[in-house]
């Protein structure tokens, strides 16, 4: 397997050369996007991510076509083949919930026991699951407004995973290393303006990774499924706060705004400093990544344990709506 991923480096190498060049940067005309540069470089970081996932071996030609699937939706998101919301809301899910069946994956033991009785019953285990890795999908496009923010975070997703020695059975055991290395190379190229992820690659991503975790958790019943929780809480509870402060606002959940905790941090960055904007955008990434990296570290110490995991969850959660309405209040 290690010759076929140094072939993949290659290829992907040669295909960022030479669409790189071939695809000129556009005005920006998304608001939330304006925070590093007035033009988008070329979205080419789910093009990578989508080679990664269709080198694996372990994965099966339906598997394959369906993670294929959810990055064609992105990429026509991103050229705006398909503008509807609702449209694009239905085909994730769709493509989320065939995976989930075909892949058998499922949630057996949450620790919490009304959900458990529930969750005995085959439809509301695969919905329940389906809604999961679809917020998820979407809360990893919600945080894909500064440089970094996504790729950096699912980069310490993985690593943690890796450093507690996790057993894979849904890919191969060299996949999720060299994801990490391509998701550190768009990391680096994203925080220079070079690339961007675009809707394909954070679709793809929160997908890959949501599926992913539930395997993984099916397969290792020693981790505490708030520990799961915890590696995806913050693009998770950001989509989930943003439906809720929407809807008592009575605003479109579709409608975007600039009121996401990540842009707050960033206008009191930009309002604190006299950085440009570029390196106020990569300050506040640095910002968010290194207290979630904490956070995630932290948890990882008692990976079983389900009361201190709860426990740094709802401090997490306590901590974010401080911060949020401090900020608000204030801007």
């Amino acid at each position: 397997m290690t010759n076929i991923y140094f072939v993949l480096f290659i290829i992907l190498a040669l295909l960022y050369l030479y669409f790189s060049k071939k695809l000129i940067a556009k005005n920006i005309d998304k608001p939330h996007q304006k925070f590093a540069t007035d033009f988008i470089p070329p979205l080419l970081g789910g093009y990578f991510l989508i080679l990664v996932i269709l080198f694996d071996i372990q994965l099966s030609w339906m598997q394959k076509i369906l993670f294929f699937s959810i990055f064609l939706l992105g990429t026509s998101s991103d050229f705006k083949i398909i503008n509807s919301p609702n449209i694009r809301l239905i085909l994730q899910t769709s493509i989320v919930l065939f995976f989930i069946n075909l892949s058998n994956l499922s949630l057996q033991d949450t620790r919490i026991d009304f959900l458990d009785f529930l969750l005995k019953n085959f439809l509301f285990n695969l919905f329940f699951c389906t809604f999961c890795v679809t917020i998820l999908i979407n809360g990893s496009n919600f945080i894909d407004g500064l440089n970094g923010l996504v790729t950096g975070y699912y980069i310490i997703v993985f690593l943690i995973l890796h450093s507690i020695g996790i057993s894979y059975e849904f890919v191969d055991n060299e996949l999720p290393k060299f994801l990490i290395f391509v998701l550190t190379l768009l990391f680096i190229l994203n925080l220079f303006n070079k690339i961007y992820l675009g809707d394909s690659g954070s679709y793809l991503i929160g997908f890959f990774t949501g599926t992913f975790l539930i395997s993984i958790y099916s397969n290792n019943s020693y981790l505490s499924p708030f520990f799961i929780i915890l590696l995806i809480w913050y693009p998770c509870f950001e989509n989930l706060f943003s439906l809720t402060r929407k809807f008592n606002s009575n605003v479109s959940p579709y409608k975007p705004d600039n009121f996401h905790l990540h842009q707050l941090i960033l206008d009191k960055v930009l309002e604190k400093t006299e950085l440009q904007k570029n390196k106020a955008n990569n300050l506040t990434s640095f910002f968010i990544l290194t207290y979630n990296f904490l956070v995630i570290f932290i948890a990882s110490f008692n990976y079983s344990n389900t009361k201190f995991q709860i426990f740094i969850l709802f401090f997490n959660i306590l901590f974010y709506l401080t911060i949020y309405f401090l900020l608000k209040k204030k801007s």
